[in-house]
């Protein structure tokens, strides 16, 4: 079983789960492996084996030594393209604000999240990740207090502004496929 302070770690990465995703899938890019039925978790949820599940507390069955006793949590949304700092900063200060404030992850939902029906996923309370930077941005920007801690307040305007920024710039181009689609109309 995982300790009463590592739930409550779970418990803050779940709370700040949509604001951190800003942090930890900073692109537009990212949000094109944040879609259903991808490896990728688009849930907000935590499990002990299901890997569709954004965060995952795995289970060893090997033995009784050490190691299988150990526990680990995984936060499964990050992509390569977040800054390894800011990241791991981030998802500590969420952990570190659920541990302060006693945040309860609820249950672990240990069965494949994608095939639940909309009505159970209402019924247990499953959030989703936000499906654009656009919508993570807006997260952050309504949820950041548990970053100050850690971050100075210039620290977190500037990574908005540059990331609204990147978000603008792109957003206002048209994509080569949009050419594929509308061309020849």
């Amino acid at each position: 079983e995982i300790s009463q302070v590592g739930r409550y770690f779970i418990g803050g990465l779940k709370e700040h789960a949509r604001s951190l995703t800003a942090i930890t899938n900073p692109t537009t890019n990212s949000y094109k492996r944040l879609v259903l039925g991808f490896e990728a978790p688009v849930y907000i949820v935590w499990s002990r084996s299901n890997r569709s599940a954004c965060i995952r507390v795995p289970v060893y069955h090997r033995g009784s030594n050490v190691a299988a006793k150990a526990k680990r949590v995984e936060y499964r949304p990050p992509d390569p393209s977040a800054n390894p700092y800011l990241c791991l900063a981030a998802i500590l200060a969420a952990g570190l604000d659920g541990i302060k404030k006693k945040i309860d992850p609820g249950d672990p939902i240990d069965e494949n999240i994608y095939l639940l029906t909309p009505e159970k996923r209402r019924e247990l309370g499953v959030k989703e990740l936000p499906g654009s930077l656009k919508e993570a941005i807006e997260e952050l920007q309504s949820d950041m207090e548990y970053l100050k801690p850690i971050f100075t307040n210039e620290v977190i305007d500037k990574f908005l502004e540059l990331t609204m920024d990147y978000y603008t710039q792109v957003s206002i181009r048209p994509h080569p496929y949009e050419f594929y689609l509308y061309f020849d109309l």
